[in-house]
């Protein structure tokens, strides 16, 4: 590896060295392991090494062994140990010794490494454009130096599923002897190849609602539904238990409904009802009053003044035994939606909505107040590695968009996921990704936990994980404005 002969040099190069400023660059090298930039830390440590001595260097050399772990060096890795074990303080020895039993049981399940591998998406037809985003990350991972540091590049084929069809790009892929093959993204394709499932591992890039799954397949999407059951979740973590829902009617607006209504009755609260809406529409004052209680307050009203046979001044007036209130809704009918629902006196109700009703940075005043579920990289500055999101700006400054960054980082994932399933699943319990925090359930599906916003002056806010422990009730959230 080409760190490794960089990291010999440095280490031969003895008093021939100029000064180096422990100081700043321990603390360069910190700021580096922050980064995730391992080889160039690795690079600072072994500076650090030939410019230290007694403990302090034990204590570099141990800190230099850590990266190597992380970067699968475990030979190497070993030898820092070694040395760094004559000037040991006790807590220096002790460290010296969880690392040589990390070291031993990272040994222990080393795989074959991957030689090559195949990704399949439909880079012709409708989905173009988001198949380029998710590849183009997909690719960024590839050639990241980290990931090559610590395993290699395995030889990376693509094969487009919309030329050659879903079926025939993976028994392709996997006759021209492909060890992982990752794809196809979109559900029927994941249909088409499930019979021909195997033996190479395959992380699909979507879902099947009927649980349907394989042999050495695992299934990997940006589900809405996982961010339905996110908003369900902290509803009831903020106090909630009684909803009511707006969704549109059609498939997407019912599968996000299943999600949402089955994570909240499984935490104890209930959905009190349930309206659709047109989403071709502009007006949903209907659907609107009528989920809120609102027609049947003023039929009562219309009522009474017939029968007391005078007229009556009257202010409508919603049902009281609201918590929260899901929309399921795109940006174009969320704006629409939270004006009227604010207009028939449910402003004080902490609504909440999934990504898709998050597409840019621009118009977004009219969803002031609305709490949504995304992925860390929209939400959270910094939750990329800075090389990436310079790269990404730089050569794609137009998928800077929350729509195309969903599914570069979606793309960068799947390259770490792959390598992660294919080293050892079991492990996969919280793994830290672009897309949300990943585990693996007992189906092989990839799920994601997500952070939530809130839109403040139009503009999407992170709201802190412990804001649920922090606030009495969901109104206090909804009154974050």
């Amino acid at each position: 590896m080409a760190w490794l002969a960089m990291l010999s040099a440095c280490e031969t190069m003895g008093p021939e060295q100029p000064p180096v400023d422990v100081n700043a660059l321990e603390q360069e090298a910190a700021r580096l392991l922050e980064q995730e930039e391992f080889e160039q830390a690795l690079q600072a440590y072994s500076q650090l090494v030939g410019a230290s001595s007694g403990s302090e260097l034990s204590g570099f050399l141990i800190a230099g062994a850590e990266v190597l772990v992380v970067l699968g060096a475990y030979d190497t890795a070993a030898e820092w140990l070694t040395r760094a074990g004559s000037d040991a303080t006790t807590e220096q020895a002790q460290r010296i010794l969880e690392l040589h039993e990390q070291i031993r049981a990272a040994r222990s399940q080393v795989t074959t490494p991957l030689t090559r591998v195949a990704l399949l998406l439909p880079l012709t037809g409708p989905q173009r454009q988001a198949a380029i985003a998710i590849q183009d990350g997909f690719l960024a991972a590839h050639l990241n130096q980290s990931e090559a540091g610590a395993r290699g590049r395995p030889a990376l084929h693509i094969y487009d599923t919309g030329l050659l069809g879903a079926r025939e790009a993976y028994i392709a892929a996997r006759d021209d002897g492909a060890e992982f093959i990752v794809g196809p993204l979109l559900k029927p394709e994941l249909e088409a190849i499930m019979d021909a499932a195997g033996p190479a591992t395959t992380l699909a890039l979507n879902t099947l609602e009927n649980g349907r799954s394989a042999a050495n397949l695992y299934q990997f999407a940006l589900a809405p539904e996982d961010e339905a059951s996110q908003v369900a979740r902290d509803a009831v973590t903020n106090g909630a238990s009684n909803a009511v829902a707006l969704i549109p009617h059609n498939d997407w607006g019912s599968r996000l409904l299943d999600s949402f209504r089955t994570e909240l009755e499984a935490l104890g609260g209930q959905l009190l009802q349930i309206r659709t809406y047109d989403p071709a529409g502009q007006d949903f004052s209907s659907a609107i009053t009528t989920v809120l209680n609102i027609d049947r307050s003023d039929q009562r009203r219309r009522q009474l003044g017939v029968d007391l046979g005078i007229p009556l001044e009257f202010e409508s007036r919603r049902r009281q035994d609201i918590d929260v209130i899901f929309v399921a809704a795109d940006a174009a009918a969320g704006r629409l939606l939270a004006p009227q629902l604010r207009f028939y006196f449910a402003g004080d109700i902490p609504t909440y909505a999934t990504s898709a009703i998050y597409e840019s940075s621009r118009q977004n005043g009219d969803l002031n107040d609305l709490l949504f579920a995304d992925t860390p990289w929209v939400l959270e500055a910094g939750a990329a590695p800075p090389t990436l999101a310079a790269t990404l700006h730089r050569y794609w400054p137009q998928r800077t968009s929350a729509q195309w960054t969903r599914f570069y980082g979606f793309g960068f994932d799947a390259f770490r996921l792959m390598f992660a399933l294919h080293e050892n699943p079991n492990t996969l319990s919280s793994f830290p990704a672009l897309s949300g925090v990943l585990s693996l359930d007992e189906a092989g599906r990839v799920r994601r936990e997500l952070p939530l916003a809130q839109f403040r002056d139009g503009v999407p806010v992170a709201v802190e994980p412990d804001a649920g422990a922090a606030a009495e009730t969901t109104a206090e959230l909804a009154g974050i404005r």
